[in-house]
């Protein structure tokens, strides 16, 4: 048996995380110590590993409690509409990437540099509410796609050759 803090580390995750997954119904302990802490077992962990790898796939935790308590026919439809939203916000990003693209071959002479610099963008990023994180995904995703519109966006961006040499090598790819 682990306690919740055993489980939570195991994982990955907060205490807190666990404790709102009981809350939600989500995952319960499978028992109660002496003192009354959390106790869970196998069965419980591989619950919780499901809910990683449903997570890591983008599920909602709705989703996830369907999935795992309801018939296992709801599986493969909440699946295929997660994947069609994935398309969709492919094709979101992808649109970006050319508008960006774009914007770089008309800015081309250098000329409105200075007045959208890589703070900017940052800023904008950050109030469209990207964290760290997901600017990494979307840099990786630019770089995957489009590795030399990526690279004149950066240059485009005022950034040193250096920084991009080492963000674009981050992300996965040529260090030109």
């Amino acid at each position: 048996m682990l306690t919740v803090r055993q489980l939570a580390r195991r994982f990955g995750l907060s205490r807190a995380t666990l404790l709102y997954y009981d809350r939600i119904g989500l995952l319960h302990p499978t028992a109660r110590s002496p003192a009354g802490y959390r106790l869970y077992d196998a069965d419980a962990e591989a619950r919780l590993a499901d809910i990683a790898l449903y997570r890591n796939a983008g599920l909602s935790l709705q989703a996830m409690a369907v999935v795992l308590d309801g018939p296992r026919t709801e599986e493969a439809g909440i699946l295929t509409a997660r994947m069609r939203a994935l398309d969709t916000e492919i094709g979101r990003l992808r649109a970006q990437q050319r508008a960006i693209a774009e914007l770089i071959a008309q800015g081309s002479d250098g000329a409105k540099t200075r007045e959208f610099d890589k703070n900017a963008w940052v800023g904008v990023l950050e109030a469209a509410g990207m964290d760290e994180a997901q600017m990494l995904r979307w840099h990786k995703a630019f770089e995957a796609n489009a590795p030399q519109a990526h690279q004149a966006f950066l240059t485009w961006l005022g950034i040193s050759e250096v920084e991009i040499a080492a963000l674009r090598q981050h992300v996965g790819g040529a260090a030109d």
